[in-house]
């Protein structure tokens, strides 16, 4: 009796698909307001060297400065808001985004992908 083999292709896992191409993405991080320029300014640094360690390729970084939050988060009224452009492999984002919710720093973050 021969053993009939499937037709069917074997489907793609997760990590093959997190192992895929990089893409670009897009993301506005709202900081805890610092003291000085100079705090807000090492943050800034510390998020690129964040993005970098990840294996990202960053295309931009604008601090849009201290801003009022619409709503008070965590008693606070005010946020430094960052928006970085860069390129990552999709199987990193969820990680990085881990490592930004336990950053104490960081009031909220929201990731995309850039679609432009």
């Amino acid at each position: 009796m021969a053993v009939k083999e499937s037709s069917k292709k074997p489907e793609a896992t997760n990590t093959q698909a997190a192992e895929g191409e990089a893409r670009d993405y897009e993301m506005v991080i709202v900081l805890k307001p610092a003291a000085t320029d100079l705090d807000n300014e090492k943050a800034v640094e510390n998020l690129k060297k964040m993005i970098e360690d990840f294996g990202g390729t960053i295309k931009q970084i604008e601090p849009w400065g201290k801003k009022k939050l619409a709503y008070p988060i965590a008693h606070m009224n005010d946020g430094f808001y960052v928006l970085a452009r860069f390129n990552l492999n999709p199987g990193k984002t969820g990680e990085m985004e881990n490592k930004l919710r336990f950053n104490e720093q960081v009031i909220r973050h929201l990731l995309v992908m850039d679609e432009s």
